[in-house]
Protein backbone atom coordinates (compact mmCIF):
# COMPACT_ATOMS: atom_id res chain seq x y z
CA UNK A 1 0.00 0.00 0.00
CA UNK A 2 1.12 3.25 -0.90
CA UNK A 3 2.94 6.01 1.92
CA UNK A 4 0.40 8.06 0.09
CA UNK A 5 -3.23 7.38 1.04
CA UNK A 6 -5.41 7.80 -2.67
CA UNK A 7 -7.83 9.75 -3.46
CA UNK A 8 -10.65 7.05 -3.17
CA UNK A 9 -9.88 7.21 0.50
CA UNK A 10 -10.55 10.66 0.71
CA UNK A 11 -13.97 10.52 -1.04
CA UNK A 12 -15.02 7.39 0.62
CA UNK A 13 -14.20 8.87 4.14
CA UNK A 14 -14.68 12.48 3.43
CA UNK A 15 -17.78 12.21 2.40
CA UNK A 16 -19.56 15.72 1.50
CA UNK A 17 -16.54 17.80 3.00
CA UNK A 18 -14.55 16.73 -0.31
CA UNK A 19 -14.70 17.70 -3.32
CA UNK A 20 -13.80 15.58 -6.33
CA UNK A 21 -12.12 16.83 -10.09
CA UNK A 22 -13.23 15.05 -12.86
CA UNK A 23 -11.28 14.48 -15.80
CA UNK A 24 -7.71 15.17 -15.49
CA UNK A 25 -5.42 11.96 -16.41
CA UNK A 26 -1.92 11.45 -14.72
CA UNK A 27 0.99 11.81 -16.45
CA UNK A 28 2.33 7.90 -15.51
CA UNK A 29 0.18 5.45 -14.20
CA UNK A 30 1.67 5.02 -10.55
CA UNK A 31 1.50 9.21 -10.32
CA UNK A 32 0.23 10.03 -6.76
CA UNK A 33 0.25 13.24 -4.54
CA UNK A 34 -1.21 14.99 -1.54
CA UNK A 35 -0.09 18.62 -0.12
CA UNK A 36 -1.67 21.91 0.45
CA UNK A 37 -2.33 23.56 -2.60
CA UNK A 38 -0.38 26.41 -3.79
CA UNK A 39 -2.60 28.01 -6.53
CA UNK A 40 -2.13 30.17 -10.06
CA UNK A 41 -4.79 31.36 -12.11
CA UNK A 42 -3.10 31.23 -15.91
CA UNK A 43 -4.50 32.23 -18.89
CA UNK A 44 -5.23 29.65 -22.04
CA UNK A 45 -2.08 28.64 -23.81
CA UNK A 46 0.19 30.66 -21.39
CA UNK A 47 2.35 29.59 -18.42
CA UNK A 48 3.87 32.95 -17.32
CA UNK A 49 1.71 32.15 -13.93
CA UNK A 50 3.04 28.35 -13.58
CA UNK A 51 6.39 29.37 -13.97
CA UNK A 52 5.91 32.48 -11.37
CA UNK A 53 4.02 29.40 -9.15
CA UNK A 54 7.02 26.86 -9.29
CA UNK A 55 9.67 29.81 -8.38
CA UNK A 56 7.06 30.87 -5.22
CA UNK A 57 5.48 27.76 -4.11
CA UNK A 58 7.58 25.78 -1.21
CA UNK A 59 8.72 22.11 -1.08
CA UNK A 60 5.45 19.82 -0.68
CA UNK A 61 3.07 22.16 -1.67
CA UNK A 62 0.86 20.95 -5.09
CA UNK A 63 0.37 23.54 -8.00
CA UNK A 64 -3.19 24.03 -8.87
CA UNK A 65 -3.07 25.89 -12.16
CA UNK A 66 -6.17 26.78 -13.94
CA UNK A 67 -5.71 27.51 -17.37
CA UNK A 68 -9.75 27.41 -18.84
CA UNK A 69 -9.21 24.15 -20.29
CA UNK A 70 -6.94 24.21 -23.23
CA UNK A 71 -5.87 21.43 -24.46
CA UNK A 72 -4.20 22.76 -28.32
CA UNK A 73 -1.54 24.04 -26.54
CA UNK A 74 0.72 22.66 -23.50
CA UNK A 75 1.26 24.78 -20.65
CA UNK A 76 3.70 22.38 -18.69
CA UNK A 77 7.09 20.19 -19.96
CA UNK A 78 10.01 18.69 -19.50
CA UNK A 79 11.64 22.36 -17.99
CA UNK A 80 9.14 23.59 -15.81
CA UNK A 81 8.98 19.61 -14.37
CA UNK A 82 12.45 19.82 -13.97
CA UNK A 83 12.25 23.34 -12.01
CA UNK A 84 9.87 21.93 -10.41
CA UNK A 85 11.49 18.68 -9.05
CA UNK A 86 14.36 20.51 -7.79
CA UNK A 87 12.55 22.91 -5.56
CA UNK A 88 10.49 20.28 -3.47
CA UNK A 89 7.15 20.77 -5.03
CA UNK A 90 5.16 17.74 -4.37
CA UNK A 91 3.13 18.06 -7.83
CA UNK A 92 1.30 20.18 -10.38
CA UNK A 93 -2.46 19.37 -11.34
CA UNK A 94 -3.43 21.78 -13.84
CA UNK A 95 -6.59 21.63 -16.32
CA UNK A 96 -5.23 22.57 -19.21
CA UNK A 97 -2.23 20.23 -21.57
CA UNK A 98 0.88 19.21 -21.13
CA UNK A 99 4.29 17.89 -23.66
CA UNK A 100 7.15 16.05 -23.04
CA UNK A 101 5.01 13.35 -21.30
CA UNK A 102 7.42 10.54 -21.68
CA UNK A 103 10.26 12.96 -19.80
CA UNK A 104 8.07 13.75 -17.54
CA UNK A 105 7.10 10.55 -16.33
CA UNK A 106 10.75 9.83 -16.15
CA UNK A 107 11.46 12.26 -14.48
CA UNK A 108 8.72 10.80 -11.64
CA UNK A 109 7.41 14.48 -10.67
CA UNK A 110 3.13 13.98 -10.54
CA UNK A 111 1.55 15.96 -13.24
CA UNK A 112 -1.90 15.37 -13.70
CA UNK A 113 -3.34 17.19 -17.00
CA UNK A 114 -6.60 17.19 -19.27
CA UNK A 115 -4.37 15.91 -22.66
CA UNK A 116 -1.16 16.45 -24.31
CA UNK A 117 -0.24 18.75 -27.17
CA UNK A 118 3.15 19.48 -28.96
CA UNK A 119 2.20 23.34 -29.30
CA UNK A 120 4.46 25.60 -26.65
CA UNK A 121 2.93 28.15 -24.45
CA UNK A 122 3.11 32.18 -24.28
CA UNK A 123 4.80 33.65 -21.29
CA UNK A 124 3.12 36.91 -21.11
CA UNK A 125 0.12 36.88 -18.99
CA UNK A 126 -1.95 37.73 -17.53
CA UNK A 127 -1.81 35.72 -14.23
CA UNK A 128 -2.50 35.73 -10.49
CA UNK A 129 -1.06 33.27 -7.45
CA UNK A 130 -2.58 32.29 -3.96
CA UNK A 131 -6.05 32.70 -5.61
CA UNK A 132 -9.15 30.63 -5.32
CA UNK A 133 -9.14 28.98 -9.00
CA UNK A 134 -11.81 26.46 -10.59
CA UNK A 135 -10.65 23.38 -12.61
CA UNK A 136 -13.42 21.11 -14.61
CA UNK A 137 -16.37 23.10 -12.03
CA UNK A 138 -14.90 22.64 -8.87
CA UNK A 139 -13.39 25.65 -6.75
CA UNK A 140 -9.91 25.27 -5.21
CA UNK A 141 -8.94 27.72 -2.33
CA UNK A 142 -4.89 28.24 -2.12
CA UNK A 143 -3.48 25.97 1.09
CA UNK A 144 -6.86 23.30 0.46
CA UNK A 145 -5.29 19.85 0.86
CA UNK A 146 -5.12 17.99 -2.68
CA UNK A 147 -4.62 13.98 -3.35
CA UNK A 148 -4.84 13.20 -6.77
CA UNK A 149 -4.32 9.66 -8.43
CA UNK A 150 -5.02 7.56 -11.11
CA UNK A 151 -8.81 7.35 -9.82
CA UNK A 152 -9.40 11.37 -9.97
CA UNK A 153 -8.33 14.66 -7.64
CA UNK A 154 -9.82 15.13 -4.53
CA UNK A 155 -9.96 18.49 -2.50
CA UNK A 156 -10.50 19.03 1.17
CA UNK A 157 -10.98 22.73 2.26
CA UNK A 158 -7.99 23.84 4.42
CA UNK A 159 -10.29 24.04 7.68
CA UNK A 160 -11.18 20.58 7.50
CA UNK A 161 -8.22 19.10 6.38
CA UNK A 162 -6.72 17.57 9.46
CA UNK A 163 -10.07 15.87 10.65
CA UNK A 164 -10.61 14.14 7.15
CA UNK A 165 -6.93 12.62 7.29
CA UNK A 166 -7.64 11.55 10.74
CA UNK A 167 -10.66 9.58 9.14
CA UNK A 168 -8.79 8.77 5.75
CA UNK A 169 -6.03 6.88 7.96
CA UNK A 170 -8.96 5.22 10.31
CA UNK A 171 -10.68 3.92 7.25
CA UNK A 172 -7.01 3.10 5.97
CA UNK A 173 -6.55 0.42 8.45
CA UNK A 174 -10.44 -0.74 8.40
CA UNK A 175 -9.61 -1.54 5.03
CA UNK A 176 -6.12 -3.03 5.77
CA UNK A 177 -8.09 -5.47 8.24
CA UNK A 178 -10.65 -5.98 5.30
CA UNK A 179 -7.71 -7.15 3.18
CA UNK A 180 -6.39 -9.53 5.99
CA UNK A 181 -9.96 -11.16 6.57
CA UNK A 182 -9.87 -11.86 2.41
CA UNK A 183 -6.21 -13.25 2.31
CA UNK A 184 -7.34 -15.84 5.28
CA UNK A 185 -10.41 -16.85 2.84
CA UNK A 186 -13.13 -15.08 3.26
CA UNK A 187 -15.61 -13.57 1.20
CA UNK A 188 -16.50 -9.71 0.86
CA UNK A 189 -20.02 -11.33 1.43
CA UNK A 190 -19.16 -12.82 4.69
CA UNK A 191 -16.78 -9.69 5.99
CA UNK A 192 -19.17 -6.80 5.09
CA UNK A 193 -22.54 -8.83 5.87
CA UNK A 194 -24.48 -8.62 2.93
CA UNK A 195 -27.74 -9.82 2.34
CA UNK A 196 -28.34 -13.67 0.62
CA UNK A 197 -29.41 -13.65 -2.99
CA UNK A 198 -33.13 -14.21 -3.88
Amino acid sequence: MSAIPGSALFASAGGERVRIVLGLEPAFPSARVLGPAFTAQGAPGDNLALHHAVSNAGAGEVIVLAVGGEREIAHCGEIVAIAARERGIAGIVLDGAIRDRIEIAALGLPVFHSGTSPSGPGKHGPGALRVTVELCGVRIAHCDLVCADADGVAVVPAALAAEVQADVAALEEREAAIIAELRRGRTTVDVFGLEALE
